[in-house]
């Protein structure tokens, strides 16, 4: 599966919704945010080994009732280049488990 995701506009989507939201409040450019980021099972989806593998590197991990899996992270800069840091490792660990992204979001400052 992740060798069919387009990686691109994944990038580019994140890319535009950061800079749209820096536009409606210039005050979170760079604020430090907790980062939620929300995967859907698929089929044969393995959510045991995606929440390891995302609590081996530091995600806070929770798992609804539905099998979606939430992965957080505290402490990081809001920026285009922080949020893809986190959003491109954390979507490549969860199609390699059978789940797909489902967006992201974040507390406020």
């Amino acid at each position: 599966m992740s060798d069919e995701w387009d990686w691109e506009l994944q990038q580019n989507q994140t890319a535009y919704t950061v800079a749209e939201l820096i536009k409606q409040n210039a005050r979170i450019d760079g604020a430090n945010i907790t980062l939620d980021m929300e995967y859907e099972p698929s089929e044969g989806a393995d959510a045991a080994a995606l929440e390891k593998a995302l609590r081996t590197f530091g995600y806070g991990v929770i798992v609804s009732a539905s099998g979606a899996i939430q992965a957080s992270i505290s402490d990081i800069p809001f920026t285009f280049e922080s949020i893809w840091t986190h959003e491109e490792r954390t979507t490549k660990i969860a199609l390699s488990r059978g789940f797909a992204p489902d967006g992201w979001g974040f507390w406020e400052p």
